[in-house]
């Protein structure tokens, strides 16, 4: 497993008074990342609140970017993707039984790529768990790093070995990564990310880095494209 990387709790806690970089050139496709996924599906189910929502639009706008198709069957499709919610224990334990449900396509189709993503890949022992017990997993990827989804697939389908990419850090405000959305007519669009309140019941300061603005210019002009598309409700997340 090498080149993984493996998230941790304790540098996901780390606060720093360095000013939040918002970049703007992370994602990026060549032409041989651009068709990845011609003639190939893809099946994705999302857990959780409305940032995983919002995370599942981008993840499918990256898909189709590569030439993926969005299907609704998972098993009918080349790669299964599962974007996580890890506020509650419950909703980890769903996804639990989701992954060991997934392992009899795995068994039918060895190529079937199975992708674990969001909140529940912030969290060391979930990390640990997959590694010893459900080898059905082929790609891990957080909240983090869901820019970098299409140069972690390639190197899943070239060299036919798990790839764990987790990052704890405090994050950056990432522009510019193409997004599909799901409704037609309302949206939500995105003004902060993370929090620093560290409440004792609540992972998401861990999962979601600290608490940074996008700019206003930005948010502006994503809200205006929306309208100039038709969009009638917008939802500030």
């Amino acid at each position: 497993m090498k080149n993984n990387k493996f998230p941790s709790l304790t540098d996901a806690r780390k606060r720093t008074i360095h000013e939040t970089q918002i970049q703007r050139d992370l994602f990026s496709l060549d032409k041989q990342l651009a068709n990845l996924g011609e003639g190939k599906t893809c099946y994705l189910r999302t857990y959780g609140c409305q940032a995983n929502e919002r995370d599942s639009e981008t993840i499918v706008g990256i898909m189709k970017k590569m030439g993926f198709e969005m299907i609704e069957d998972e098993k009918n499709a080349d790669m299964i993707i599962l974007n996580t919610c890890a506020i509650r224990k419950n909703a980890e334990d769903k996804v639990i039984g989701e992954i060991g449900y997934l392992k009899q396509f795995k068994e039918q189709n060895p190529d079937l790529i199975i992708t674990l993503c969001g909140c529940m890949a912030q969290e060391e022992e979930v990390i640990q768990l997959l590694i010893d017990k459900y080898p059905q997993v082929d790609l891990v990827f957080g909240t983090h790093n869901i820019y970098r989804l299409p140069q972690l697939l390639h190197q899943v389908m070239v060299t036919h070995e798990r790839v764990i990419e987790v990052f704890s850090k405090e994050g950056e405000v990432i522009e510019g990564i193409p997004t599909d959305r799901f409704i037609k007519h309302k949206a939500w669009v995105n003004i902060i990310y993370g929090c620093n309140k560290f409440c004792t019941y609540c992972i998401v300061p861990y999962t979601r880095g600290k608490e940074r603005s996008r700019l206003i210019e930005d948010i502006i002009k994503e809200v205006e494209e929306l309208k100039l598309n038709g969009y009638q409700e917008i939802t500030i997340n």
